[in-house]
């Protein structure tokens, strides 16, 4: 079957554009490579997350059996010393063992409370720490004693310093616990922060972007010669990576498509 005159023009105008189409890419992705060059400085690496703020002391009033509510002595929000008469339970006054605040009451004069269940809670709201909870393969990461940088969402020009005091686990979740050296006025618990568990830093360190880097290897142009080498990193901060091996020097060139 011959093909017509009118057919091999058309197919002949579709070969062109596709062919073009297909060189101008070549020369767009060509044109979009960037060199950057590695660069000397200092790299910290931290693991984020989101803290709550918890009580070290909080003291709740239960009853083991059913037992009529007499006399409530406070309500929610009211500060009481060490000692103070909370309510009375039948003919027994339950005192609070530490200072704190009231914050919750749930039960009403007269009415019969339910065995093991918080009558009365307090809350001391200046013995606090920070509850953080972070995947596996974060945790595997944080050791005691590490610096944290801590910024609460309602004060987010004031940033707070604290430090690792422990990590554990409960019902599955793997936890750390962050001591502040300083409080800001007014946190209490339930609020929250982002903190940011610094695990690790180096001064002078040879960096290269992590965007230079695609399988684990990144494009050298070295004396005028262009190569794809294997790269091993060490502290990474998100942006630069911290170069471990020795195949890059920072009279180096790298290729970029950013």
């Amino acid at each position: 079957m011959q093909l017509t005159k009118t057919k091999k023009i058309w197919i002949l105008i579709f070969l062109i554009i596709f062919f073009s189409v297909g060189i101008l890419y070549f020369l767009k992705s060509h044109n979009d490579q960037k060199r950057v060059k590695p660069k000397h400085g200092d790299i910290v690496e931290s693991i984020y997350g989101l803290g709550t703020v918890k009580s070290d002391k909080i003291f709740h009033v239960r009853a083991g059996i059913p037992l009529s509510v007499k006399t409530l002595y406070v309500r929610e929000g009211d500060e009481v010393n060490q000692g103070a008469p909370l309510i009375k339970l039948d003919e027994s006054i339950m005192r609070s063992p530490i200072e704190g605040t009231v914050t919750a009451v749930s039960y009403k004069n007269g009415e019969l409370v339910t065995p093991q269940i918080s009558i009365v809670t307090v809350t001391n709201l200046k013995s606090l720490f920070l509850e953080v909870s972070l995947e596996q393969q974060s945790i595997l990461r944080i050791k005691k004693e590490q610096p944290v940088l801590i910024s609460f969402e309602s004060l987010r020009n004031e940033k707070s310093e604290g430090i690792v005091a422990s990590v554990y686990p409960r019902d599955n979740q793997f936890l750390v616990r962050i001591d502040l050296k300083n409080w800001p006025i007014g946190v209490i618990p339930g609020m929250t922060a982002d903190v940011a568990i610094v695990v690790g830093n180096k001064k002078n360190a040879l960096l290269i972007p992590i965007h230079t880097i695609i399988a684990g290897h990144v494009t050298r142009i070295r004396n005028g010669k262009k190569e794809r080498v294997p790269i091993n990193l060490g502290i990474i901060d998100g942006e630069w990576g911290e170069v471990i091996s020795g195949n890059i020097s920072e009279d180096d060139e790298l290729l970029t498509r950013k």
